[in-house]
């Protein structure tokens, strides 16, 4: 059987992927009766996606003025990632003994081939394009489809929030690359305790740079969700 997504479901992907994108800015406003005309439906399956989306904390409902996508700000960001310390540190526990040897091996020759372009050449897209493989490793074999579920959420929210702040950090994802590699070499070694310990010590170390680079250079909600990659985590 395959699976078609329903209209709601769908309206709310583009819609997410266009305020992730940097499509849709924070504050800016989002006509529910456009959308509709341009997708050629009726108006409730595109106040359904709204309310999704507004659960996940993308967009916001003001009462008589209309739906508009939601600012990000520090604080924005401060909670969305304890959370999600909190989480991501949980699954890795969960995973370190299911994810297969030969992923763990390809996660390691990544990274590693990664460092080597950066130090020989100093080449960083190769680093950016990888940047998120140990996490998603982690969340695909956690084997837990609820907290896959908040996590993927909390993920669509790191991702809008840190995306212009990282790209003013311009070492971000060279120190994120060697906390990366000691969480996958814990892993490749199958000690939990390890993988925890440099996982929770690499998402602090991660969260306290973005909140220094929001203090240190006053970004502003208008400037996050420029980029379609994922951020440094």
């Amino acid at each position: 059987m395959i699976y078609v997504a329903s209209l709601a479901q769908q309206i709310e992907n583009a819609l997410r992927e266009d305020i992730l994108s940097g499509k849709l800015v924070p504050g800016q406003r989002i006509s529910i009766g456009s959308v509709a005309t341009r997708w050629g439906i009726s108006v409730t399956p595109v106040r359904d996606a709204v309310m999704r989306l507004k659960s996940i904390g993308l967009v916001r409902v003001a009462p008589r003025r209309g739906v508009f996508v939601a600012d990000c700000d520090r604080q924005t960001f401060k909670n969305v990632f304890e959370v999600r310390i909190a989480l991501e540190c949980l699954a890795v526990e969960s995973a370190a003994h299911r994810i297969p040897e030969k992923e763990l091996n390809r996660a390691l020759a990544t990274y590693r081939e990664a460092r080597m372009r950066l130090s020989r050449d100093g080449d960083r897209s190769f680093m950016i394009e990888h940047d998120h493989l140990v996490h998603d490793l982690i969340l695909r074999h956690c084997e837990n489809d609820r907290l896959t579920h908040v996590m993927e959420d909390l993920e669509d929210l790191n991702r809008w929030v840190r995306c212009a702040v990282v790209a003013r950090r311009g070492d971000s994802y060279e120190k994120a690359l060697v906390e990366h590699l000691r969480v996958v070499r814990a892993l490749w070694h199958r000690n939990a305790a390890a993988a925890r310990t440099a996982l929770d010590l690499h998402l602090r170390n991660s969260l306290k740079r973005t909140l220094n680079a929001f203090d240190g250079h006053g970004v502003k909600a208008s400037e996050a969700g420029g980029h379609g990659r994922r951020s440094a985590a």
